[in-house]
């Protein structure tokens, strides 16, 4: 009986862990790659693991505001309900990816920029599908009232949004000059 006793205990205290329920660090999205050797390397795990799944997710980002796309969250659209709960939660990971990249080679103060501007965009925009993916129920709810907290929601949100985007674009225009990337797949913006 003390034996099952002490053996819940221990199994209790693994199980509840200790501090707040949210890590303070993302968990990688897969396996935590060695490494990179080359810049090569580095930029083709960027282009492949972090910047082709992000495209799609500011994707949505970008067109929340839509109108058309406000009718269909209105309407409780399932497709796009959940469209927008899948990209959300991708784009909930966006520093997990890079973590599970790891940092470039050294020797490579563009790559470091790069990188250091891509964390900085993916803490703003962990924050924007957060908020975005508590304000989808609220403007699918029906209810005036309700509907206009989760606009609410959503134009609170502008600031962190503008943030992300600015990071981004200042990472992603130094990669788009550089050959590493064009060989992984960059193509300019146009």
């Amino acid at each position: 009986m003390k034996r099952a006793l002490l053996l819940f205990l221990c199994l209790a205290v693994l199980t509840a862990g200790c501090g707040s329920k949210k890590s303070s660090t993302p968990k990688p999205v897969g396996p935590v790659l060695p490494a990179a050797q080359t810049a090569d390397e580095w930029a083709l795990r960027v282009v492949n693991i972090f910047l082709r799944p992000l495209n799609k997710d500011l994707n949505v980002v970008t067109n929340f505001n839509n109108p058309q796309i406000q009718l269909f969250i209105a309407s409780q659209n399932p497709t796009t309900l959940q469209i927008i709960k899948n990209r959300m939660n991708d784009l909930k990971r966006c520093s997990a990816k890079l973590i599970q990249i790891g940092p470039p080679p050294n020797g490579h103060p563009q790559l470091d920029t790069i990188d250091n501007d891509f964390h900085k965009a993916c803490v703003e925009y962990e924050k924007v599908a957060d908020v975005l993916q508590r304000a989808t129920p609220l403007l699918a709810s029906g209810r005036t009232d309700v509907m206009a907290e989760g606009a609410k929601m959503v134009r609170g949100v502008k600031d962190a949004s503008g943030r992300a985007a600015d990071n981004f674009a200042n990472g992603l225009r130094i990669a788009q000059g550089l050959p590493e990337f064009r060989r992984a797949g960059l193509k300019p913006s146009v």
